[in-house]
């Protein structure tokens, strides 16, 4: 299929009608799924910024759609356009329309599975860490906003854990923090992300991190919540 009938394609996407817009959203499924479809520069470029623009549209059948066709894109699309789409999805998550947070999260986690090589893992992780730190840590964060990222964490921990080794320390820092959360749900996420990073921890920080929730299990006024925690933390270390 020519780049001719791809815009066509895309054009059709934009389209005011949700049953037109889906059809043209099938078509570009299956033009993405087709072994010999290999875009240019230009048209990687076209085809995530339609995507992204389709994540936001009022059907869900659409939005939903958009997010199939990233699994065959990111498969398509140069290494390093794989970075610029995780950033504007994450800056979909973290800054974007309170309607749009979920499509943004769903995004992210349907394209973490489809990383299958160390160096497009290395790319992904250079966007997504230090987003997600952001979306755990920053001051007066929105607790669904914390909650999602500390989902896209633990998947992503689960898969390349071995591989941030560089960024280990301050993510320990910044899941410590969520051990003290008022949320349950936050603590909850929170020992789930750090029982998988754990398991490629440094011995020197599977010990920091000993020593840190034994020092809250000492505090005498944590509350009995904060307490049952921090053993169900123990434990999963």
């Amino acid at each position: 299929m020519s780049n001719l009938t791809i815009n066509s394609i895309m054009e059709k996407m934009m389209g005011k009608d949700k049953d037109y817009r889906y059809m043209a959203t099938s078509d570009l499924f299956n033009e993405l799924n087709r072994d010999g479809f290999k875009p240019d520069n230009d048209l990687e470029a076209k085809l995530i910024n339609i995507l992204l623009q389709q994540l936001e549209d009022a059907a869900g059948d659409v939005s939903g759609l958009a997010v199939k066709c990233l699994v065959p894109l990111i498969k398509k699309i140069d290494e390093f356009k794989v970075f610029e789409l995780t950033n504007k999805l994450c800056d979909k998550l973290l800054y974007g329309k309170e309607q749009y947070r979920d499509i943004a999260s769903i995004a992210l986690k349907t394209i973490i599975p489809e990383v299958t090589t160390t160096k497009m893992a290395e790319i992904l992780l250079k966007s997504l860490t230090p987003q997600l730190i952001k979306g755990i840590t920053s001051t007066g964060q929105n607790t669904e906003i914390i909650c999602e990222s500390l989902d896209i964490l633990c998947d992503v921990l689960n898969r390349f854990g071995n591989l941030m080794t560089t960024n280990h320390n301050q993510l320990l820092s910044a899941l410590l923090c969520q051990l003290v959360s008022n949320h349950a749900i936050l603590r909850k996420k929170s020992i789930s992300c750090i029982a998988s990073l754990a398991s490629s921890f440094s011995d020197d920080l599977l010990a920091k991190a000993m020593i840190e929730i034994v020092k809250l299990l000492k505090n005498q006024r944590l509350k009995p919540e904060m307490i049952r925690t921090n053993i169900q933390m123990v434990g999963a270390l």
